[in-house]
């Protein structure tokens, strides 16, 4: 087998040369570019890893001959199409686990950040000022956190804010009453969460139905004051939903580690629109620019334990498909 890494970053870099020993291949590539951005180069390969900012469309397939398997080095494997590989008998393997306490630690972090305003804080500091004035924030303790997706990371965010003493409402297709019981939360639907949380943490997979989970529509539920954080993915939320939401005092303050619009922002190598493109921009940088908004780069996973599970869960899987493949032949 020949076997390729794209989108490689600098943290991964060293702990892949490490891994690939491991594998038994014919020669392995490792490579910064993107999967859609080198196709002349990933076209002689028959095993593929991207990352999740990857375009694995069927465009992009189509010119992968040699494809056979797609190693995505995340949970979500939305940057794949599904239906193209199922065809083609491509392979798709993720990496299911790797961040819950990571990202739930992350996603805390944020809540914290926003609630005591601790970035104007710094800046005020680092402009010469040495005075609380206009940094006076929120507490946490007694208040209610709605935990949209009780998945992995949802459980150990829920964990995490029973310990700070909040009260936690949650929302999930499937109720876990024992759980629910066991580490103490409620499940409500949506609406509901909405209208009775003090902060809002969403913990979903980005699906057709999850996107714009939240909305302009039913942002406005939502307590005024409340408190948003995602690191979930972008399009969870509808960016002007957020904008609005800020403008009308409906939300206090928001924590983003993801945006609608990150994977234009990141490559622009995506086709668009002058429309899409300015609307886009404009959603981004009328979040960024605040003072009540703290905006990381898509940073919740980015822990040197995380990194190292989803490398050799990567390796491992690859090794599995390898090994499958030759016992074929």
């Amino acid at each position: 087998m020949k076997i390729a890494f794209f989108g490689v970053k600098s943290w991964e870099r060293e702990l892949i040369e490490r891994e690939i020993i491991n594998l038994d291949a014919v020669g392995v590539g490792i490579f910064s570019t993107e999967v859609q951005d080198s196709l002349d180069l990933a076209s002689e390969y028959e095993v593929i890893s991207v990352r999740v900012r990857a375009d694995m469309c069927k465009e992009v397939l189509s010119k992968l001959p040699k494809l056979k398997m797609v190693a995505v080095r995340s949970t979500g494997i939305d940057c794949v199409d599904e239906v193209e590989c199922k065809k083609r008998g491509i392979v798709i393997k993720n990496v299911p686990s790797y961040g819950e306490n990571s990202v739930a630690e992350y996603a805390m972090a944020l809540l914290l950040t926003v609630a005591k305003r601790i970035i104007p804080a710094h800046q005020s500091v680092e402009e010469g000022e040495f005075s609380p004035e206009g940094l006076t924030g929120i507490d946490i303790f007694g208040k209610t956190l709605g935990v949209v997706g009780v998945g992995a990371i949802g459980r150990n965010v829920i964990k995490i804010a029973r310990g700070m003493g909040m009260k936690v409402l949650a929302v999930d297709l499937v109720q876990d009453d024992k759980l629910a019981k066991k580490i103490g939360f409620k499940y409500v639907e949506l609406e509901e969460c909405l209208r009775s949380v003090d902060f809002l943490t969403l913990h979903v997979p980005f699906t057709q139905e999850t996107r714009y989970l939240i909305n302009k529509k039913n942002i406005k539920l939502m307590q005024p004051g409340s408190v948003l954080i995602n690191t979930a993915r972008g399009a969870v939320v509808e960016s002007e939903a957020i904008v609005w939401a800020l403008n009308n005092k409906i939300l206090w303050g928001a924590g983003l580690d993801v945006t609608e619009e990150e994977e234009r922002l990141e490559s622009m190598s995506t086709i668009m629109s002058k429309r899409d493109i300015s609307k886009g921009l404009l959603s981004f940088h009328l979040l960024r620019d605040r003072d009540d908004v703290v905006f990381t780069p898509h940073n919740a996973f980015n822990t040197k334990e995380a990194i190292e599970r989803i490398i050799k869960t990567t390796i491992q899987n690859i090794n599995m498909f390898c090994k499958s493949e030759s016992r074929k032949s």
